[in-house]
C-alpha cells in the first residue's frame, strides 16, 4: 500500500484522498477521471501522465505543475492558474463525444505548450496565453457570450 495523498482546496478542506502506489509520493499517472477538484491547491504538483479526463478544476492553482502528457480532455479549467505549468504533450482537445476542454479565464502565461493538443479547446477574452502564442493557430475556439 502506498501513501495517501490529500488534495486540498483554497480553504484547506480535503477535496480528495488519492491512494498512491507503493513508494510513490506524487500524483504522476494518477487516475483522477471526473474528479471534483474545484479550487484545488496543486502548485508545482507532479501530474505527469495523469488521467484528468472530465475533471472539474475550476479556479484551481496549478502554477508550475508538471502536466506533461496528461489527459485533460473535457476538463473544466475555467479560471485555472496554469502559469509556468508544463503542458508539453498534454491532451486538452475534444473528448470522445466532441466535448471541449474549457480554458475560459485561465492564466497560461509562461506555460510550456509544445506538442500540447489544443484542437477544439475553448477560451475567452479573459484567457491569458504565453507571449507569441496563437490560440487560432492551435485550433482553439473562442467562446462568445450571448
Amino acid at each position: 500500500m502506498g501513501d495517501v495523498i490529500e488534495i486540498h482546496d483554497a480553504f484547506g478542506e480535503v477535496l480528495i484522498r488519492y491512494a498512491a502506489p507503493a513508494g510513490c509520493r506524487s500524483l504522476r499517472g494518477a487516475a483522477l477521471e471526473v474528479a471534483e477538484l474545484t479550487a484545488a491547491r496543486l502548485p508545482g504538483a507532479d501530474l505527469e501522465g495523469s488521467d484528468l479526463y472530465w475533471a472539474r478544476l475550476f479556479r484551481a492553482n496549478l502554477q508550475g505543475a508538471n502536466l506533461r502528457r496528461a489527459d485533460l480532455r473535457g476538463a473544466d479549467l475555467k479560471e485555472v492558474n496554469l502559469r509556468d505549468a508544463d503542458l508539453q504533450g498534454a491532451d486538452l482537445g475534444q473528448d470522445n463525444v466532441g466535448g471541449a476542454t474549457s480554458l475560459a479565464g485561465a492564466d497560461l502565461r509562461g506555460a510550456r505548450l509544445d506538442g500540447a493538443r489544443l484542437q477544439g479547446a475553448g477560451y475567452d477574452e479573459h484567457t491569458r496565453f504565453p507571449a507569441g502564442f496563437s490560440p487560432a493557430a492551435a485550433g482553439m475556439v473562442r467562446a462568445t457570450e450571448h
